[in-house]
C-alpha cells in the first residue's frame, strides 16, 4: 500500500471512529518523498499573550515504501495521537513525551497496534521505481 491523498483520508476516516471516537476534524494530507521519514505531523500556530492558536492541521506520510496495511496503520496512527493531543490542548510540543507515550500504549494494549516512537525500516518494502539506500547506514529511523 503505497501512500497517496486517497488512501491516507480514508484510513483517516476508519482510524478516527475506530480509535479516537470521531473527534478529529480531516487534516490536509500531504507525500512525503523520504526513506527516512516515514510521517509527519505539522500544524501552524499564533502564539498569544496566554497561549498558541494552532491552525492547519496536516499529516503527511512517506510514498518511498509499499506498506502492509499494518504498517500504514501504525504510521498513520502515530501521527493521529500528534494530531489529537495537539487539536485538545493536550500537549502542543507536538513530542513524544508522557501523554504521547500514555495514549500510544493505551492504543497498542487495546486494539493491538505497534505505535513506536522509532521503526526499523530495514523490513519495508520499496515501492518499485525508488532508489535502493544503504541499511548499514541508518538502522533506526525516527518518524
Amino acid at each position: 500500500m503505497v501512500a497517496n491523498h486517497d488512501n491516507m483520508l480514508d484510513a483517516f476516516c476508519l482510524c478516527n471512529e475506530r480509535y479516537f471516537e470521531g473527534k478529529l476534524p480531516i487534516p490536509l494530507f500531504d507525500l512525503l518523498h523520504s526513506f527516512r521519514t516515514c510521517g509527519y505531523f505539522h500544524c501552524d500556530y499564533e502564539q498569544g499573550w496566554f497561549s498558541k492558536k494552532l491552525y492547519n492541521f496536516s499529516i503527511s506520510m512517506t510514498d518511498y515504501y509499499d506498506f502492509t496495511p499494518k504498517q500504514f496503520e501504525d504510521i498513520l496512527v502515530h501521527e493521529m495521537i500528534h494530531y489529537y493531543l495537539a487539536y485538545f490542548g493536550i500537549d502542543k510540543s507536538l513530542s513524544h513525551g508522557r501523554e504521547f507515550k500514555k495514549m500510544a500504549k493505551r492504543l497498542n494494549q487495546t486494539y493491538g497496534l505497534n505505535i513506536t516512537k522509532t521503526l526499523d525500516i530495514s523490513q519495508y518494502k520499496r515501492r518499485e521505481g525508488t532508489p535502493t539506500i544503504s541499511y548499514w547506514f541508518v538502522k533506526k529511523l525516527y518518524m
